[in-house]
Parts: C-alpha cells; sequence; structure tokens
C-alpha cells in the first residue's frame, strides 16, 4: 500500500465558500498546507496525493482544492487579478478547519506563486513559505503560456498539459484521467476562461505591481525551488527573487516543473529539511 488511501476527502464552508480538502497525518502533528497548480483539471490531491501519504507520517497535511477547481465552488472575481482572492480564500479555509499554530504553506506551479504572494502581507499563520516552480507571475515561457491557456476539450489537450508539468507522461495515466474529469465539472471551464474576457472598447487597466520587491519584508522564512528541466519558466528566474529578497533560499533540484508528481518521495525530504530549518 502506498499511503494514499489514507487521504481523506472533506468539505467545509470557508469565507462563505463550499471548500473542497484533502487531509492525511495526525491533526496534533505540525500543519502543512499545500495548494496546487493551476492547469485545467487540477485540485489538491491529483497535484499532491504522494506527497501528502508521504509527509503524513510526522505532520498534518491539508490540501484544498482552491476557488475555481475540484470540489470547491467555481467562483473567481473578474475585476481583479486571480491571486488576492483565492489568497483570502486560504486564509477562511485555514481558520476554518482549525489549523492551530503556524503552519508551512508550501505550492507548486501556481499555488507557488500564491503563497509567494502572500508572504508579506497576510493573515495566514506562516511557519514557512517554499515555492517549487511558481515565480509569482513573471518570468514565464512562451509556450507555457500558450499551451495552459488554449483550454481545449478532450484528452489529448489533458495529456499536452500533463507532460509539461513532468516531461514524461510515462506513469500518468491516472493523473490525465482524474485532470480529464475535473475539467468537465460544472463551471471549472468558465472559471479558467473568464479571466481573459475583456469588453474589446473597455480602456486597458494598468495595475502596478510590487512583487517581487514585496518578499523583502516576508513574516517567515521563504525558499523558492527551481527545477532544471522546467519547460514553464526561464532558466535562473530564481536569481531575480534573489535580488530583490536577498533573505529568501535558493534551491536547484533535477527534474520538471512538477517534482512532486514525478519525485515525490525526494520532494518530500526537501520539504522535510526546509520545514526543520524554519524550526
Amino acid at each position: 500500500m502506498d499511503g494514499t488511501q489514507d487521504i481523506q476527502p472533506r468539505q467545509i464552508e470557508a469565507g462563505g465558500f463550499s471548500t473542497r480538502y484533502w487531509e492525511a497525518g495526525d491533526p496534533a502533528a505540525p500543519p502543512v498546507v499545500l495548494l496546487h497548480d493551476g492547469a485545467w483539471g487540477a485540485d489538491g490531491y491529483i497535484t499532491w496525493a504522494d506527497v501528502m501519504a508521504d509527509l503524513a507520517a510526522d505532520h498534518h497535511v491539508l490540501a484544498p482544492d482552491l476557488l475555481g477547481f475540484g470540489g470547491t465552488d467555481k467562483v473567481v472575481f473578474l475585476d481583479r487579478p486571480p491571486y488576492p482572492f483565492r489568497i483570502r480564500h486560504v486564509g477562511d479555509f485555514c481558520r476554518a478547519v482549525g489549523v492551530d499554530g503556524p503552519a508551512h504553506f508550501v505550492g507548486t506551479s501556481f499555488g507557488g506563486s500564491m503563497v509567494l504572494r502572500a508572504a508579506d502581507g497576510t493573515d495566514w499563520d506562516m511557519a514557512s513559505v517554499t515555492s517549487i516552480g511558481g515565480t509569482g507571475g513573471p518570468w514565464r515561457l512562451e509556450l507555457g503560456k500558450q499551451i495552459l491557456t488554449e483550454l481545449e476539450p478532450g484528452r489529448a489537450y489533458i495529456e499536452r498539459v500533463t507532460e509539461l508539468l513532468t516531461n514524461d507522461l510515462t506513469g500518468f495515466e491516472d493523473n490525465v484521467d482524474r485532470r480529464l474529469a475535473n475539467s468537465l465539472l460544472p463551471g471549472h471551464y468558465g472559471a479558467m476562461v473568464s479571466l481573459r474576457l475583456q469588453h474589446p472598447e473597455a480602456p486597458p487597466v494598468t495595475r502596478v505591481d510590487p512583487y517581487p520587491a514585496t518578499l523583502a519584508q516576508a513574516r517567515c522564512p521563504v525558499t523558492v525551488v527551481e527545477m532544471s528541466d522546467d519547460r514553464l519558466m526561464e532558466a535562473g528566474w530564481t536569481a531575480h527573487v534573489k535580488a530583490a529578497a536577498p533573505q529568501v533560499e535558493v534551491v536547484h533540484m533535477t527534474g520538471p516543473h512538477c517534482p512532486n508528481l514525478t519525485a515525490p518521495a525526494e520532494t518530500a525530504d526537501l520539504l522535510r529539511t526546509i520545514f526543520e530549518r524554519a524550526a
């Protein structure tokens, strides 16, 4: 048995939104909150199951489905960027489930960008923040941006997305099946494409984005993980983060964009090291 059978799906009201989350480990153990990627069909289990099963040996692990994804309400806000309302929802989720004491927050890809954006000014009770392959938004390659916004129906497209995350589809048939099923859930497609909808005559909106300078004011230890064979992000993107926030720890890891999928045991070991260092 691989331990994933002990991961339990649960539902809770968080910030007024019905929220599904995945739970494993002893609730009395140190809490870890895992945030999933933002590719079509993602959810907490698809992204983190094997890592959750590993970390559950000595941590209380929680992986919520973000707003618009999986079993959580398909809610988006059309007049604001994609991070702030989801960051607020994660804070509401942590309070709703009763996270007791500072938690380690880890995100991959879009989820990694979320935790970096939350590191300086949210009400999350943070022991540490770790982003795996999530830059905070900038320094993305055009190939990834193009494919991840096409949102074509059917299994072939989901396979292309999964291959971007893993660089090899071998062994990820179940991941593809689950993403495909999630992509067909009522409201998910609308939530994914809605932020691209713009009135053709509306004036462009210019927003001043203080990131990544905000990371210099992070309220906990921050680690960013750059992958050697990442097809979604510019090589060396972590240097931009380090220049803006010298206290951030940079880790280089061999593999594709999502080592949580391709090397879960190695990823869990790295996270334990980061947690111990933060403590």
